[in-house]
């Protein structure tokens, strides 16, 4: 259970045994951020400070709450100590909730920004790319594989596209150990590294192709691998083809394309690592190139926009059925593959 975990973090007294009345003693909630399969995520501002933080709030009543993918989103977050990660301040538990009070990126979701900016410059992609690859690092450092790297789990610190990158979201993350292997089938299928569908074995480097699709989505606007039903996109994904075709990709730098090229390579040994990737010219460059990227006619129109991950929220009730789907396809994967 939650509070077992609690005890081995040998918290205080006080610590052991918050309860909701404290929360809402020391916390003024203001407005609705999210929502998940059996949480929801508030902006809450510390009466004592005025300082904003983001609380998940899990109801353990609910029928899918899992205690033990709690335990070990809550260890991950104790542990991550980075700029460009999400902080836990603190965690408080009830009967029936528990609260995890994190840092606050006000900016929101990086796809959400995708929606707005009419187009992104190298420069303003590299930042993003080299932010993500130094939060990852550390992560990969601790032994820690995110397994679900995309632009919903990626946060701004404030509205500017130039602002701190912060990764977030540790629902699936899981421990490896150096030589070690993992096998449960699980992320989001376009993000989705071919070692995972292949049910081979995998290790950190799957994070590595993710954020290769999301270097891939913010200079075009689509994903590198798309079909109208998972397994298609599936069979894509593992033979690994990737194009760049030329309306979109016409004005991007080569060096952009080659990187792109090397994170998403389907043999793991030839994957780019993540000290090569911040070698790579085009991020110690920080992504130089005079021209911005041209938004295509097609971009608005294109396959992935129609997709849920660029779709508005607006129309929750959709958005949770549609998670509870991929898991359940995702459990269908982990009995069968």
């Amino acid at each position: 259970m939650i509070s077992t975990l609690l005890h081995s973090f040998s918290f205080t007294k006080l610590d052991k045994l918050k309860k909701t009345r404290q929360f809402l003693k020391n916390y003024s909630i203001r407005k609705k951020l999210g929502e998940g399969t059996f949480s929801t995520v508030w902006c809450a501002a510390e009466k004592k400070t005025g300082k904003e933080y983001a609380v998940k709030i899990i109801d353990k009543k609910h029928n899918k709450y899992d205690p033990k993918l709690v335990e070990n989103e809550i260890s991950i977050l104790r542990e991550v100590k980075h700029t460009n990660v999400i902080q836990l301040k603190e965690i408080i538990e009830s009967k029936e909730k528990i609260y995890i009070v994190q840092e606050y990126a006000k900016g929101g979701e990086l796809f959400e920004h995708l929606h707005t900016k009419e187009c992104l410059t190298e420069k303003e992609t590299a930042r993003i790319i080299t932010h993500i690859l130094l939060g990852t690092k550390h992560l990969h450092s601790l032994g820690i594989v995110h397994r679900d790297l995309k632009p919903e789990n990626v946060l701004l610190s404030n509205d500017s596209i130039n602002s701190q990158i912060k990764i977030s979201d540790f629902g699936l993350s899981e421990r490896i150990s150096k030589n070690g292997n993992l096998n449960t089938a699980c992320g989001t299928p376009y993000y989705v590294a071919p070692e995972i569908i292949k049910r081979s074995g995998y290790g950190q480097h799957v994070d590595l192709w993710s954020i290769g699709v999301i270097m891939y989505v913010l200079l075009s606007g689509y994903t590198p691998f798309y079909a109208d039903t998972i397994p298609k996109l599936f069979e894509k994904i593992k033979k690994g083809n990737i194009k760049f075709p030329k309306e979109q990709w016409g004005n991007i730098s080569s060096s952009a394309i080659d990187l792109i090229k090397n994170f998403l390579v389907v043999s793991v040994p030839l994957r780019i690592t993540i000290n090569e990737a911040l070698k790579h010219p085009w991020i110690v460059n920080e992504g130089k190139a005079p021209k911005k990227i041209v938004k295509s006619n097609k971009f608005s129109s294109n396959p992935y926009k129609k997709n849920k991950n660029f779709q508005k929220k607006d129309d929750e009730d959709k958005f949770i059925k549609n998670k509870i789907i991929e898991k359940h396809f995702w459990d269908w994967c982990n009995e069968i593959i």
